[in-house]
């Protein structure tokens, strides 16, 4: 738990030095005074602070839905009580502020306890829950340019084709997703690229933990399951959308049905970036993003987003979009510590750290 916890506080210092570096860059180089932007932040309407978070609470409740689905799938939802199922997934939203998310895996060792499901059953949850993500938000992305069509012009800004990187990203991440996904479902192909890998220098180390992965993810990553929980995703995400619509309101931006899919749209590219950035929680990246697209296909439409308030809006969307969720889980892992990490849980992790594999998280001990 103390390498685990060091985890967590490294993450939330990067975090914090990300921040503190945008905001002196801002100061020099990008002429947004930081002064001016808590300015626009004091203008902000309160009266949508409860809005928002009832927003992130639906959030947090279709994060569960995923996640307790994927319990069924590996044999450990019957073995579970509803709360435990609730207070793991919780405070686990901690954890993503691990350097490169590896601290989830944490939800894996308590499973464990709790239930006696090995670590290498229950670890691809993990994996699967992000390539849901994934999988939702291209979703989401290929559904708003087929209603908005001509209405949304994608712009560039400050020397950005958000465009041309827009449309990049969607269509690669979908591209990988989608090979991936081919080469789980049918077995033979699986192996003849597992077997390719074993061949490489280098590389070839990486074969029997791959292995072990495949063998115990291949019925978790089948499309009878990603099929309804890439739906379940999609509502993870809409949530998301109203949420960034609603803060620009909440600046004082006039409501459209263009707006709302600029948001979608905005919403689904910086959580790409923010995902691919492997920057604890995607701090600073998506902010950055956000600031970026608003200002490159909002701001044409509406004069009065200017580059402080875009600033403004992207720091009220980002703690509602990904901080407030890390705050929640904190107080449930100070609340329920005892309840959920128990000294079989601290063993269980010690083992999972003396594991040595060449790709951490993907051959664990304890199962």
């Amino acid at each position: 738990m103390r390498k685990l916890r060091q985890q967590i506080f490294l993450g939330l210092i990067i975090a914090l030095g990300i921040y503190i570096a945008f905001l002196v860059i801002a100061d020099s180089q990008l002429q947004l005074s930081s002064a001016d932007v808590w300015e626009q932040l004091a203008q902000f309407a309160l009266v949508l602070v409860l809005p928002l978070i009832g927003l992130q609470v639906m959030v947090m409740f279709f994060r569960w839905v995923e996640w307790h689905y994927y319990l069924g799938v590996v044999g450990a939802r019957d073995k579970l009580s509803l709360l435990d199922s609730i207070l793991i997934q919780v405070a686990g939203f901690t954890m993503v502020v691990s350097p490169g998310k590896a601290g989830e895996l944490l939800k894996s060792a308590v499973l464990k306890v709790k239930t006696g499901v090995p670590v290498v059953r229950s670890a691809p949850i993990v994996i699967a829950e992000r390539v849901v993500d994934g999988l939702a938000v291209i979703v989401i992305l290929v559904g708003v340019l087929l209603l908005a069509g001509d209405a949304l012009a994608l712009g560039a800004y400050n020397g950005i084709d958000y465009d041309q990187l827009s449309r990049a990203i969607i269509f690669s991440s979908a591209g990988l997703l989608a090979a991936g996904l081919v080469v789980i479902q049918i077995k033979p192909l699986a192996y003849f690229f597992l077997s390719l890998l074993r061949r490489l220098p280098l590389l070839n180390r990486l074969y029997e933990p791959l292995m072990h992965f495949y063998e115990s993810s291949r019925e978790i990553f089948s499309l009878r399951h990603v099929i309804p929980m890439t739906i379940v995703g999609v509502g993870v995400y809409l949530p998301s959308v109203l949420s960034l619509f609603v803060v620009l309101l909440g600046f004082g931006i006039e409501p459209s049905w263009s707006l709302f899919l600029k948001s979608g749209f905005i919403v689904g590219v910086s959580s790409a970036i923010g995902a691919l950035s492997f920057v604890p929680n995607g701090a600073g990246v998506t902010e950055l993003s956000n600031v970026g697209m608003l200002l490159a296909f909002v701001a044409p439409d509406h004069p009065e987003l200017t580059p402080t308030m875009a600033a403004a809006v992207a720091l009220v969307q980002s703690f509602f979009h990904k901080w407030l969720r890390v705050l929640v889980g904190l107080f449930v892992v100070l609340i329920f510590r005892q309840r959920l990490f128990t000294p079989e849980v601290e063993a269980t992790l010690a083992d999972m750290e003396q594991a040595r594999s060449p790709a951490p998280g993907l051959q664990m001990s304890g199962g």
